[in-house]
């Protein structure tokens, strides 16, 4: 993958994957992972966190997935007319099909609560670019739009030493480039952030990968980095979060395989190994962190569909 269309907002490239990942399950494990997805939202509308409760970080991995989905859907529905139209009538799966009005049912829900939510009651930098995006997303009138932007803005400076900058200068450019028009201006702000990003082998393993990306996006050399990213693959298959850890984890996996692969790194003789800790770590539609803990959520699914689809890009 490269950073090619200028005219489609990075989140949905990555929903891209999401929809390939997809397309590489067979209709059982599609169907699990629906319906994973359906018992992860609350009556409120929000996607539920680890402790039940509705969460704006997960529920913009919801958003992110309910897109897949709907994309899945038009494209069914798109090779019924086909099939349609040749003579043959299989089964819908698009239009009004129980998938297409379960999927708007979820959307209408998650707009509910996302309305519901004020940029001054969100607590920290990445709430509020999950609320810039959902808003973007769902369509939230502009005047609540407006006002999260400008907390947005105030947010990413008042965590500056909460988080690491290269962290927080990817999550900011995925934010602004799905909610401004103006690229070129936002590629020259990530460029003077990504100056002051220093990251060596000690770091972690998602950092080294977001300037990697920011890299790559900014067309600058970034070979090094990758070099240091390398080594956070484990033999036994996935990423560690740090190179001194042995056990590997689905969110660093994630990460590192699409920072490599958006670099244009060769992924050939890492996806073998990566395929297995993925497949690993599927349970009923969802997918494991990958570090022991047996719990499902929406964020670890998210990471586990974002590299299966980046592998098979």
């Amino acid at each position: 993958m490269t950073y090619p269309n200028q005219n489609i907002p990075f989140y949905l490239q990555l929903v891209s994957l999401l929809r390939k990942a997809l397309d590489v399950l067979d209709k059982q494990g599609q169907t699990e992972v629906f319906q994973f997805l359906k018992s992860q939202q609350n009556a409120d509308g929000g996607f539920k966190d680890r402790g039940g409760r509705s969460d704006l970080y997960y529920s913009l991995f919801g958003m992110l997935l309910l897109r897949a989905i709907e994309s899945e859907v038009r494209s069914q529905k798109s090779e019924v007319e086909k099939a349609k139209s040749g003579g043959a009538f299989p089964e819908l799966v698009g239009g009004n099909s129980p998938l297409g009005t379960w999927n708007l049912e979820l959307e209408t829900k998650l707009k509910y609560f996302v309305e519901r939510q004020s940029s001054s009651q969100v607590p920290g930098f990445i709430e509020q670019c999950c609320l810039a995006l959902l808003q973007k997303e769902l369509r939230i009138n502009r005047i609540s739009r407006t006002k999260t932007l400008l907390k947005l803005t105030r947010s990413f400076w008042k965590e500056r030493y909460s988080i690491n900058l290269s962290y927080r200068s990817f999550v900011l450019f995925l934010t602004l480039d799905a909610v401004l028009p103006f690229r070129e201006l936002l590629q020259r702000f990530s460029g003077k952030m990504l100056s002051r990003v220093e990251v060596n082998e000690h770091s972690p393993c998602s950092e080294i990968a977001a300037k990697v990306f920011l890299l790559k996006m900014l067309g600058k050399d970034g070979s090094d980095e990758q070099q240091l990213l390398v080594p956070f693959a484990s033999e036994s298959g996935g990423f560690r979060a740090f190179q001194h850890l042995k056990q590997s984890d689905m969110l660093s996996t994630a990460v590192a395989l699409f920072a490599l692969q958006f670099a244009g790194y060769d992924l050939r003789l890492l996806k073998p190994a990566s395929l297995d800790f993925i497949q690993q770590n599927y349970l009923n539609g969802a997918f494991l962190s990958g570090d022991g803990d047996q719990t499902t959520d929406l964020e670890y699914t998210f990471y586990g569909l974002l590299a299966l689809g980046t592998l098979a890009d």
